[in-house]
């Protein structure tokens, strides 16, 4: 294939359509979160940059994903929010029930460090603001923890993408029944973008700006080194293979490996039957990194997440899993497995909920949970939506009905007698607002999507008249729904992220804030109205977390511990900096935002980037330390 010099603008092409350079300062390995910020962070300081994606589509799974970051001490809104924070409040979270004696305390604090300073460097470099908003992190009832860390994307006009928006990977169907970010209005507005669809829109729109050049349907396959650095990235395209030379680094952003059954039963000791991530995560960084002799780290690790398969549901082709969330941490329902017991809290985050379904018996070497049933009753039927269905409405084929326990246990392969018998226990102690196995609605994250309504209470239509409720929300967001996109557009246009805060972070505040108040009745309830009704829940993942391990620095490192010159690593792929904890909503895609900033920076100056600690630490071996 032949080459050309490097366009002085940014482009989005397929790797077949448009000529690659010979050479770049740096190469970026994947289009996600992590891979988007790593690019803008080194083109800012003045590389000139390329990002290789794989698939069709810009955005790998951050775009379909609510695009939250989770960030301590961000220092946004506060007063509106009526809240503090400060990163020891961070560190003593990130550091308890023992993770102090895991984590390798310069990424912990390279990350924390960080965080606020790279949320505000996308919006400065980006048209994109953040709106803080009130969610308690994933573990509400430790030292430390906090209920305002997470930032969502406002609002986002992809204008200044051009032609180049209808390459990035459009959302997917949510299944998300109640939920205190009023997502019933926002869903439909029209005119801008929102979620992880607004992140990757704006991130893309400010590294196209500055000169990067990104080719789709261009798979990385294989690292070289020239001598002991990382130089060139041989790259697999329609038109046949291309190297492509990285002047001063290499950096992988190419997401985990949840999307190749090989490599899942070999780490994580079973495929997985269910996928809520996109096609495209298989692995691929594994093998390059073999060849250069970096060392790995969690490979047996994952962000877990339950997930429900509707028939017909796709995304780019190919089947796509519905995430469950708050729907399990609502009144009146129960998850079992087929011996019809419960295993687990199901109010619980998803991440810590589908870590028991993946744990393996030790005495079966099975995995008993992996394949649940979410159980649910007529109440539940009639006063909350579910798959996309309004309450009291008909379900699609993948839920089962019957008019009693025996009979559904017998539809679903659910031994009858255990099911009968676990629900005959619970329902007592539910009506009571307790849960004495599991704990259900003890902490401030579990009620948080319960079933509460702090304004009127039992006056409310969500109360007495459920579908009534929906159908008024839903005709007024599609009344105003066009105007309040008009309106929002201007707004994001403007790239003024404290006049966005001053618009909206106040009445979201009063909208969500009574949620961290809910009761644990809002969370429990008895199953026993009939009929009742049941829906098969697989364990999945939205992403694993394994792969080379890196230090403070984003740098990859060998056996020995020492870093690889010109090769870095973030997000997904980049080595479990947290030893799979889960801080809070945007938890996931943070650890790649700010790792991807800091191998950006890195990458492109040589330049320390992170606090006068991480960098005395990261000077010694990276193993000499406790490490991720």
């Amino acid at each position: 294939m032949s080459f050309t010099t490097r366009a002085p603008r940014g482009t989005v092409e397929t790797a077949a359509a448009a000529n690659v350079a010979d050479s770049y300062d740096v190469v970026v390995i994947g289009s996600g979160a992590s891979g988007m910020t790593a690019a803008l962070s080194a083109a800012v300081e003045g590389a000139s940059v390329l990002v290789l994606e794989s698939e069709d589509l810009v955005g790998g799974t951050s775009a379909i994903s609510g695009g939250a970051i989770w960030v301590p001490a961000h220092n946004m809104s506060y007063k509106a929010l009526g809240t503090t924070d400060s990163l020891e409040e961070g560190r003593i979270y990130m550091m308890g029930q023992g993770r102090d004696e895991v984590l390798d305390p310069a990424i912990v604090d390279a990350f924390l460090d960080n965080a606020p300073e790279v949320a505000r460097f996308v919006e400065t470099r980006t048209g994109l603001s953040w709106l803080p908003v009130a969610w308690p992190d994933y573990t509400s009832d430790i030292r430390g923890a906090s209920n305002f860390r997470a930032l969502f994307p406002a609002p986002y006009s992809p204008e200044g993408l051009g032609r180049y928006a209808d390459l990035v990977q459009p959302p997917k169907k949510s299944g998300m029944a109640r939920n205190p970010l009023p997502l019933w209005i926002m869903n439909a507005v029209e005119g801008v973008w929102l979620g992880g669809y607004a992140l990757i829109g704006a991130l893309l729109e400010g590294s196209i700006d500055r000169g990067v050049q990104v080719r789709t349907e261009a798979r990385a396959t294989r690292l070289i080194r020239e001598g002991d650095a990382v130089r060139r990235v041989e790259i697999a395209t329609p038109t046949g293979p291309v190297t492509v030379r990285a002047e001063r680094g290499v950096i992988l952003a190419s997401g985990g490996f949840e999307g190749s059954d090989r490599l899942t039963e070999k780490h994580l000791g079973k495929a997985f039957s269910t996928q809520v991530s996109l096609r495209g995560h298989t692995g691929d960084a594994l093998s390059m990194i073999e060849e250069v002799g970096a060392d790995t780290v969690g490979l047996d690790q994952a962000w877990w997440m339950p997930g429900i398969h509707v028939p017909g549901d796709e995304l780019g082709g190919t089947p796509i899993s519905r995430l469950v969330q708050g729907e399990r941490a609502l009144p009146h329902t129960i998850m079992v497995n087929s011996a019809g017991e419960r295993f687990g809290n199901e109010a619980a985050s998803y991440n810590d909920l589908g870590a028991v379904m993946r744990e393996v018996d030790p005495d079966t070497g099975e995995m008993p949970n992996a394949t649940a049933w979410m159980i649910f009753d007529e109440y539940y039927h009639r006063h909350y939506s579910f798959l996309s269905t309004l309450p009291g409405g008909t379900y699609p084929d993948v839920v089962q009905s019957a008019p009693t326990l025996e009979a559904l246990a017998k539809k679903c392969g659910i031994d009858p007698e255990g099911l009968v018998r676990t629900v005959r226990e619970y329902n007592p102690e539910a009506a009571k607002g307790r849960d004495p196995w599991f704990g259900r609605g003890t902490t401030t994250f579990e009620r948080f999507f319960g079933d509460h309504n702090p304004f009127l209470g039992a006056l409310s239509w969500n109360a007495w008249a459920p579908a009534t409720a929906e159908k008024t929300r839903t005709a007024f967001a599609s009344a105003v729904g066009p105007v309040a996109g008009q309106v929002l557009r201007r707004i994001a246009k403007a790239k003024n992220p404290e006049s966005v805060r001053r618009l909206l972070v106040r009445p979201l505040a009063m909208l969500m804030k009574p949620a961290l108040k809910n009761p644990a009745s809002g969370a429990l309830g008895p199953v026993d109205t009939p009929p009742y009704f049941a829906v098969k829940v697989e364990a999945s993942a939205i992403g694993t977390i394994g792969g080379p391990r890196t230090d403070a620095e984003s740098r990859v490192v060998d056996t020995t511990g020492t870093p690889i010159p010109g090769l870095f690593a973030a997000g997904n792929v980049g080595g479990a900096t947290t030893h799979g904890f889960y801080g809070g909503a945007g938890g996931t895609i943070v650890l790649g935002v700010v790792f991807g900033h800091i191998a950006g920076r890195v990458a492109a100056t040589d330049r320390p980037a992170t606090t006068p600690a991480a960098a005395e630490a990261a000077a010694q071996p990276a193993g000499a330390g406790r490490r991720a």
